[in-house]
């Protein structure tokens, strides 16, 4: 598999083969014309042997496990590739069985505007503060609530996956012994 650089895929992406900015010369001059696939509405970057070796692998083979999902800050409150990246995980434990329960964070959102569920999961909210470096994210230690605390006492979790640009990764680390 050849390796591009961002900026040549990124350029590929936003051309549109329907385009008046896109002759097929821009295309072969940035690809190899090997690896490109155009057909009457689209451009393909990579070949039929390249799509199969990214697929997803089978969703069962692993019994269903108990996940904890410790997210600071909320990605479930807002539009983003951080929510969309938390959507697309959620869907495939969802698909593969797994039991996810999710702990998060947001003092943004009005209490009663909080989403209680994401693909049939619980969600959990905990205190926190807003990042005075960066307002716009709110972030925690949990406490004094000690929700994660009460979460792995009474799920038993099989993993607990941490993702934080902060704080909530000490509680995650504490939650873990």
């Amino acid at each position: 598999m050849k390796l591009y650089s961002a900026a040549a895929i990124a350029s590929l992406a936003a051309m549109s083969t329907t385009s008046a900015f896109s002759p097929a010369s821009t295309l072969s001059r940035t690809m190899a014309p090997s690896t490109i696939q155009k057909s009457s509405t689209t451009t393909t970057l990579f070949s039929s042997s390249d799509a199969a070796a990214m697929t997803v692998p089978p969703l069962k083979r692993n019994p269903p496990r108990k996940v904890a999902l410790l997210i600071e800050p909320t990605p479930f409150t807002h539009v983003s590739g951080y929510a969309n990246r938390f959507k697309e995980m959620l869907r495939y434990l969802s698909k593969a069985g797994d039991d996810v329960t999710i702990l998060t964070t947001d003092s943004k959102t009005p209490t009663e505007e909080l989403p209680q569920q994401s693909f049939g999961y619980d969600i959990e909210h905990t205190q926190g503060f807003v990042f005075p470096l960066y307002n716009h994210i709110t972030l925690t230690f949990d406490l004094p609530e000690m929700k994660g605390a009460k979460l792995m006492e009474k799920k038993r979790p099989d993993l607990i996956h941490v993702t934080s640009p902060g704080f909530m990764l000490f509680a995650g680390l504490f939650y873990a012994r």
